[in-house]
């Protein structure tokens, strides 16, 4: 059978010239990537410092509308545990940005023990200024309430309302090692189960430091008066009692602190220009 495929002899003077591909450039094949696929360009030094300090600038700024929302809302009582657990995820956070952003610096190469110096210390004021920022919202959170004498005043279950003391006195059966304060107390029971009043946990504050206090009982057998650790208040009842503070001789009281447990938050009530 025939061949049907037909061949056409070059005319004459017909040169024939290797195929070659396009040149790279803009119309041509890309120029090849000597860099390991998905490789980027490394940050700069100066620029990744501004972007972590500002990451950390906004973390912090988190935590502190973290912090001014809690102390300024229902959720006080929780500033316990709330606000060591932000303390804790602030770090965490500025810690995390810091590492991150050294690597980058030590991966793009060349000069960079000066940015990552720079990094370091910075993020080593920010966590300082983080700590006092913590500490002081944690004495702001767990300081006593402001009070004043003669007005209730409550922490936890119990209303407290206190006069003015009187220093100086003598009573029959008890003998001070300086000298008597006597502040008449009144405690209202706002709970439903029974309370135990501490006196120990009550401190009148002076020139000589604070003092614990203790409560005045009469004796029923007698007319000599005693003293008494801690008193038991029913539920939704109130008593009026007073409280004694042995103090110094010359001491001169500035500032009544009541608790309605050892490790309530407490009221503060100032006595006199204190």
């Amino acid at each position: 059978m025939p061949d049907t495929q037909s061949t056409h002899p070059d005319p004459p003077g017909f040169v024939t010239a290797p195929t070659r591909p396009d040149p790279p450039g803009p119309v041509g094949w890309p120029s090849p990537d000597p860099r390991r696929p998905g490789h980027t360009e490394p940050v700069r030094a100066v620029r990744r410092v501004f972007q972590a300090f500002g990451a950390v600038l906004g973390v912090q700024a988190l935590a502190a509308f973290a912090v001014l929302l809690i102390l300024n809302s229902y959720r006080r009582g929780a500033a316990g545990w709330l606000l060591p657990l932000i303390a804790v995820a602030d770090l965490a956070a500025t810690v995390q940005i810091g590492w991150l952003a050294i690597r980058d610096i030590r991966l793009a190469g060349g000069r960079t023990a000066g940015p990552r110096r720079i990094l370091t210390a910075l993020v080593a004021l920010l966590i300082a200024g983080l700590a006092a920022g913590g500490y002081a919202a944690h004495r702001h959170a767990t300081a006593p309430v402001p009070g004043a004498l003669g007005t209730p005043v409550q922490d936890g279950d119990l209303t407290f309302t206190a006069s003015a003391p009187h220093c100086g006195l003598k009573i029959k059966g008890i003998t001070p090692h300086g000298t008597l304060c006597r502040i008449r107390l009144t405690t209202a029971n706002a709970g439903s189960t029974p309370l135990r009043l501490d006196a120990a946990s009550q401190h009148l504050h002076g020139n000589g430091g604070a003092h614990p206090g203790s409560f005045l009982v009469r004796s029923s057998r007698s007319k000599k008066y005693g003293t008494s650790a801690s008193r038991t208040l029913p539920a939704g009842s109130s008593s009026t009692t007073n409280l004694l503070f042995d103090v110094p001789r010359g001491f001169t009281p500035r500032a009544l602190e009541l608790h309605a447990s050892k490790n309530s938050q407490g009221i503060r009530i100032k006595i006199g220009s204190a």
